[in-house]
């Protein structure tokens, strides 16, 4: 005998895993309809250097990634290990993510990674899987140079990395060189900020 409670369930996880999904390849790829179909509209969203709508932070990145990428620059955000929690029109849906980033910073090109847990506060709206509200949970990152053979003296900038928290220092460092500040409610692992966040999804997850 089916049981249509799980099954909805399984059809429900398979359309967010996919809009959530979507929300980064088409970020990536620079897709920006597609991208701000994948959004509520009532959205908000927090990352390292936006908080605010969907629409806005498009007519801003859009401007940044073409800009990056006339410089040789490329990114990539790479998702995994999904867990979905569905009640009802509402979900949560969390995940592991590492973004990779090249950017030529004084004249030396840079690779950078960071590490992080992308959660999202899901609702339907007109019959669909949106994304209402969406937080960035960072862990750690890391930078190289993509000639292994160059001196760090020809990059490192100790001074300037010290005005960052340690786990994301190489990544707001980054961000603050090409022009984004590091947003106000910026979201790190273990901190009073994860714990605010995670509150706020088990307060959306049980509902009114």
């Amino acid at each position: 005998m089916i049981d249509e409670k799980k099954l909805q369930e399984t059809v429900d996880r398979s359309e967010i895993i996919n809009v959530v999904s979507k929300s980064i390849i088409t970020r990536d790829s620079g897709l920006w309809a597609e991208l701000a179909e994948c959004y509520h509209s009532e959205a908000e969203f927090t990352s390292s250097w936006w908080q605010g709508k969907p629409s806005d932070f498009i007519g801003v990145a859009s401007k940044k990634l073409e800009a990056a990428r006339s410089e040789g620059g490329e990114q990539k955000h790479m998702t995994g290990s999904h867990w979905i929690i569905v009640n009802g029109d509402r979900a949560t849906a969390e995940c592991d993510l590492i973004l990779f980033m090249r950017r030529a910073i004084n004249g030396v090109e840079l690779d950078f990674a960071t590490f992080s847990r992308r959660l999202h506060l899901m609702a339907r709206e007109n019959g669909d899987w949106k994304i209402w509200r969406r937080f960035a949970i960072y862990e750690k990152d890391q930078m190289a140079p993509v000639d292994p053979t160059t001196d760090p003296d020809a990059y490192y900038d100790a001074e300037a990395l010290a005005k960052f928290p340690q786990k994301i220092r190489y990544h707001l460092w980054r961000n603050q060189v090409m022009g984004s500040k590091p947003s106000k409610n910026l979201c790190i692992r273990g901190t009073e900020q994860e714990q605010r966040v995670r509150e706020e999804a088990r307060n959306w997850i049980e509902g009114p």
